[in-house]
């Protein structure tokens, strides 16, 4: 959503009318423009716009604009812009966690017989050290407490390239257009009996692609153009995803970062032969279904949500939420 505060001194131009944008999509949260009020919100980071010498200006606005108002659970996802793609290093959490309070980077929960894995990818542009390192035993670990459930993941940094990853890597411009480090892949899609889906944010596009029959999904965020969340809706036997654009008058193109200007040309590649397409996906991009069968259907059962943190490698605490 890139919710910024109004009045920060020096501060470059963000995304038009994202605040704008990040209400109309709290309104439809709350039951608002036709939209059923959903059991939560799970969001897939860059919650904020970030970037300015103290992350709680917008992180305030963010309270008081959109969570003090919100009629459901918000669970949060960390994005670059909440840590400077600071991952692994404390610091850079201190107003992240001021916000949401400790133990809301890493986490899992269930609700209804599916669990569900948050995961740090902040810092996707790095390779094979200490932090990628400890992302991929979170992970290890939280399949291990999630056995026997089917499983969605939210990471905000797309494990695959989510468009052809040679126009993709031009069209983004920035070393994260998929997470870098391999392995944390291999480690999600070694549990591809079980996981019906990774959805994912950060690319300012939506997209939808399926590997190992795992469904991998972006929505473009309400930030920029295009400007899009999904709902999302679960039977016994599939899922079904839907994208929701934002009203036309809060859309602006000024918020493209796919074509011009930021580029000198309007991206499209094999499969989206127009520049629109490739930013908004086609059709079978923007209305999903994913079958559930064997491993991945939902293990019985009509018990809410429930949240649980780590407080030791391995030793998980159920909390409020």
């Amino acid at each position: 959503m890139h919710v910024r505060a109004a009045e920060v001194p020096g501060r470059s131009e963000g995304y038009p009318l994202a605040n704008e944008k990040a209400l109309w999509a709290l309104e439809c949260a709350n039951g608002q423009h036709g939209c059923e009020p959903p059991d939560f919100i799970l969001s897939l980071g860059d919650i904020v716009d970030g970037e300015i010498p103290d992350y709680r200006d917008d992180l305030r606005t963010l309270k008081t604009l959109l969570l003090s108002r919100l009629k459901v659970p918000f669970l949060p996802c960390v994005g670059n812009h909440e840590n400077g793609q600071g991952e692994g290093i404390p610091e850079r959490y201190v107003a992240y966690d001021w916000c949401f309070g400790e133990g809301w980077r890493n986490y899992v929960f269930t609700c209804k017989g599916i669990g569900f894995i948050v995961v740090d990818t902040s810092g996707a542009h790095r390779l094979g050290d200490a932090v990628t390192e400890a992302r991929n035993a979170f992970l290890e670990r939280a399949f291990r407490f999630l056995q026997g459930r089917p499983v969605i993941l939210a990471t905000h940094v797309p494990l695959v390239p989510m468009r052809d990853e040679e126009v993709l890597k031009a069209s983004f411009g920035f070393d994260s257009w998929k997470v870098r480090d391999e392995r944390t892949w291999k480690v999600v899609h070694a549990h591809a009996h079980q996981v019906i889906a990774v959805f994912s944010g950060h690319l300012h596009l939506t997209a939808a692609k399926w590997v190992n029959g795992i469904a991998h999904i972006v929505p473009a965020g309400t930030a920029g153009y295009p400007a899009d969340f999904a709902s999302v809706d679960v039977y016994p036997d599939k899922i079904t995803v839907r994208m929701h654009r934002a009203p036309q008058p809060l859309l602006d193109k000024k918020g493209n970062i796919h074509g011009t200007p930021r580029h000198k040309q309007d991206y499209t590649d094999a499969d989206h032969p127009t520049h629109e397409r490739y930013l908004w996906g086609n059709h079978e991009e923007r209305e999903i279904t994913i079958q559930l069968q064997n491993a991945k259907r939902p293990a019985g059962g009509r018990e809410g949500l429930r949240v649980y943190h780590e407080v030791g490698a391995g030793t998980w605490k159920e909390v409020a939420n």
